[in-house]
């Protein structure tokens, strides 16, 4: 009975989520070092981008301190602590056949 106790207050996590997915609450301590920007989506006039997990659009403050200022086609314009930030999509880079030669 014991082990079946200390299994209830274990806490499980979710293997579908995202490494980075964030409800809303997230505290100082919880703040990522690194921000990565995983995708940007655009539908018509709206726009939206994922960082560290989170969907976010222009004005949104996410991760407790982080402003969308503007997203672009392939970058994000962020304000963090008062620092105006800009990240962008990785870029893939592709061999060609003279590159393999």
């Amino acid at each position: 009975m014991l082990v079946y106790s200390s299994l209830l207050t274990a806490e499980l996590r979710d293997p579908t989520k995202p490494a980075f997915y964030s409800s809303g609450a997230i505290t100082e301590s919880k703040q990522p070092d690194h921000l990565t920007l995983s995708s940007i989506w655009s539908s018509g006039k709206s726009r939206r981008v994922t960082i560290n997990g989170v969907v976010a659009k222009q004005g949104d403050i996410i991760l407790s301190d982080i402003k969308i200022i503007k997203i672009y086609n392939n970058a994000v314009k962020i304000s963090q602590n008062g620092m105006i930030k800009k990240l962008s999509l990785l870029k893939r880079s592709f061999k060609t056949k003279q590159a393999l030669k």
